[in-house]
């Protein structure tokens, strides 16, 4: 682009900005393009399992309450868990046993090419010395 078309549209597009107001003012409740930009935020550390607890709970817990609910989450987590491994399982059966099965079958395959190759050669090597 040339410099002055540059410049044409640098004003259009400031002229639009200054037109539609800041971002949620009545004059222009949509963002602009500065608005949308800019340096992306972090994602946020996880919270460690006792902050998670004391956060989701109304009021301040007890000692005692937060030792229930870590053992609810323990119970809870390991059932899932639990859950989640048999059906893994299941699904690695469902993906799984027919690549096992197409594998043993070409290799059997393969080795009763070899079987034949050899039993070929050596009924060759018997004929021969038997004819010495």
């Amino acid at each position: 682009m040339s410099e002055t078309t540059d410049k044409d549209v640098l004003g259009k597009a400031d002229g639009l900005m200054r037109r539609h107001g800041a971002p949620g003012a009545e004059t222009g409740a949509f963002p602009v393009l500065t608005d949308i930009i800019g340096d992306p935020a972090p994602p946020p550390e996880p919270e460690p399992l006792a902050a998670l607890i004391a956060a989701a709970a109304p009021a301040p817990i007890s000692k005692s309450d937060a030792e229930l609910a870590r053992e609810i989450f323990t119970a809870v987590m390991a059932d899932v868990e639990g859950r989640l491994a048999e059906e893994l399982e299941r699904r690695l059966t469902e993906h799984l046993v027919p690549q096992v099965h197409t594998a043993v079958a070409s290799a059997l395959g393969d080795l009763h090419q070899e079987l034949a190759n050899a039993i070929g050669d050596a009924v060759t090597r018997a004929l021969e010395n038997r004819n010495k």
